[in-house]
This record gives structure tokens, sequence and C-alpha cells, in this order.
């Protein structure tokens, strides 16, 4: 792992990236804490919100994956492959909701998030930034379901 880390050219990451960054992750915190502290005529569709921000950010993330991989003169099938579940993944948790407790789909969002926070991090060739990106959009996205998941847990 840290000759992945030392082999790559450290980077800044831009203020506009950033800016894009926090108001594309703004959502998260958003929604969970409508959900866990706002009034009660809010909490189902803010949950609904933060369920379906959840699918698209997995999505996305995915995306980001496959458009970093199709950019190698081989690209890896495995990597490519893993990028593609990502975004099918969140896809069909959504899509559990009304068949599985709610609870259930936060904490598979979770697995989800952190799974493809691991993979991150294992993969060379990166630029330097995107792990940094990459933990701050896991972290907004975890806080957040963690926050939903608690306060259904409590009910």
């Amino acid at each position: 792992m840290d000759d992945v880390r030392s082999s790559r050219k450290s980077e800044t990451i831009p203020a506009p990236l950033w800016i894009i960054a926090l108001i594309a992750l703004s959502p998260f915190p958003v929604t969970a804490g409508l959900y866990a502290y706002g009034p009660d005529h809010l909490a189902k569709p803010t949950l609904t919100m933060l369920l379906e921000w959840a699918a698209v950010s997995l999505s996305f993330l995915g995306g980001v994956k496959w458009g970093l991989e199709t950019r190698e003169p081989n690209p890896r099938w495995v990597r490519q492959a893993f990028a593609a579940t990502c975004a099918v993944a969140g896809w069909v948790i959504l899509l559990s909701r009304g068949r599985a407790p709610d609870e259930w789909l936060l904490g598979g969002f979770l697995a989800a998030f952190m799974l493809q926070w691991l993979f991150d991090h294992q993969t060379p060739d990166t630029p330097s930034r995107y792990p940094v990106l990459s933990t701050t959009a896991t972290a907004a996205a975890c806080i957040s379901l963690a926050v939903a998941l608690e306060k259904i847990l409590s009910a």
C-alpha cells in the first residue's frame, strides 16, 4: 500500500473542485439532519431523499472509477466490473425499499460506501487527490446515513 501511495505524484485539489464537491455532498447532511431532528412531517420525504441521493452518489462514484480506468492503456476488467457493480448496487438497494426495512437499506448503503472506499484506497495509478476526495464523499455519506440509522433504531 505504501508503494501505491509513494508512486503517486502529489497534487493539490483546486478550490473550485472542493466547492463543487461540497455542494454535491450537501444533500447528505441536510436530509439526514432534517430526518433526524426536523419536524415529524418531513421525516418520510427526507429519508426518501437521503436514500435516493445515496443511490445517485454511488452511481456517480462508480462512473468516476470507470472513467479513471478507461483512461488506462490496458483497462483492468476487475476494476471496470467493480465500478459498474457499485452503480448497480445503489439502485438495487434503493429499489428494495418497501420490500426490506429502511434500517436494512441504510445499512446496505453504509456497507456499499465503505466497500467502495476500501477498493478506492487499493487502486494503483490514480491521481493523488482522488483518495482525499473519495474519503470526503464517503465520510459525508456514511456519517449522514449513520445519523438516520440511529434515529430509526432508537425509535
